[in-house]
């Protein structure tokens, strides 16, 4: 009889998304503990169920020299290094697309929230100047310029909830994309200068490292606002409260930052923010539906049959995520 597939969960809880798991994997119990686990049965771990936050770099890859596949899921992989993965031969996937939706619904009501001035509102009312003051004053959404910072999954998905709102949407990525017939801008920066509102959406990497950064945040000026749902390094977070603590910015809505988890006392005071803790993508539907992408690349994988989302290719990866 084989032995059973040893299959490690970086994350408590992560078992529990795959209630048909194949009785010919074992998931290796951790009590709780997975850097004890790592460190005592690293060498046992044939496959690693990722949830795309924690490293996995050439020190982390080096406790599991029998490890054989990643498979993440979650859409995100820049925590994987790529290169050494390719080097030992150790397969990766991930699950794209699936919770596109879910995030893009986070970043729109964030988004919307902040241009009809909703923090400022509530701190309106929370402040006592209903009673001393004119009630403040918005611009209507109607015809607003918004800019979409890349347009993959999400940024199509973002766009599909903009466009009822009767909103100027436009976009800019690192290329056209010919089948788009969203308005294309054709430079980061002349995008921002025409928006009032900006999602951030794209790929995360090094070449979007502090994409927005403080030049940005000033083109987009005093009644702009701003929405990242990209990772939080995309964005220059000291920046970013400079700008919201001076007012150069309108307001701020934030699903990732840099690091994770954030620590509160960054933001104590900072206005007109909207904060979560990187849960746009985190329903129980989608939670479930990305599990059951890494289950089936696991048994395709296991199978030696072709990997429904890998990672490693490269061309088709390098299209659908921008």
């Amino acid at each position: 009889m084989t032995n059973p597939t040893k299959v490690l969960a970086m994350h408590p809880g992560m078992q529990g998304l795959f209630p048909n798991k194949p009785d010919h994997w074992e998931f290796v119990d951790t009590n709780g503990d997975v850097e004890k686990t790592i460190a005592e049965m690293g060498g046992d771990v044939e496959i690693l169920l990722s949830a795309s936050v924690e490293k996995l770099d050439k020190a982390m890859l080096d406790c599991f020299p029998n490890l054989k596949m990643i498979a993440s899921i979650s859409a995100g992989f820049n925590n994987v290094d790529l290169e050494e993965c390719k080097a030992r031969e150790i397969a990766v996937t991930n699950a794209p697309g699936l919770n596109s939706g879910d995030v893009a619904d986070v970043a729109v009501t964030m988004l919307t929230s902040l241009l009809l001035r909703i923090p400022q509102n509530h701190y309106y009312i929370m402040s006592d100047q209903w009673v001393t003051k004119n009630g403040p004053i918005r611009h209507s959404m109607r015809g607003m310029p918004i800019g979409i910072v890349g347009l993959g999954s999400i940024g199509k998905e973002v766009f599909k909830r903009l466009e009822p709102f009767g909103m100027d949407i436009k976009w800019w990525g690192p290329r056209r994309k010919s089948e788009i017939s969203i308005p294309y801008v054709s430079s980061l920066s002349e995008l921002v200068k025409q928006s009032r509102g900006l999602i951030v959406c794209c790929r995360p990497d090094q070449s979007t490292h502090h994409l927005i950064n403080r030049e940005m945040l000033d083109q987009l000026g005093s009644d702009g606002v701003i929405v990242n749902v990209s990772r939080g390094t995309v964005v220059d977070e000291r920046a970013l409260i400079f700008a919201l603590n001076s007012k150069r910015i309108g307001g701020a809505g934030l699903d990732v930052f840099d690091p994770e988890p954030t620590n509160s006392a960054k933001w104590v005071d900072v206005p007109n923010i909207i904060l979560s803790p990187h849960q746009g993508g985190t329903t129980y539907e989608t939670l479930f539906a990305q599990a059951q992408l890494a289950q089936n690349n696991i048994e395709n994988f296991l199978d030696e049959k072709p990997l429904l989302s890998s990672v490693l290719d490269y061309d088709v990866l390098e299209e659908a995520s921008r």
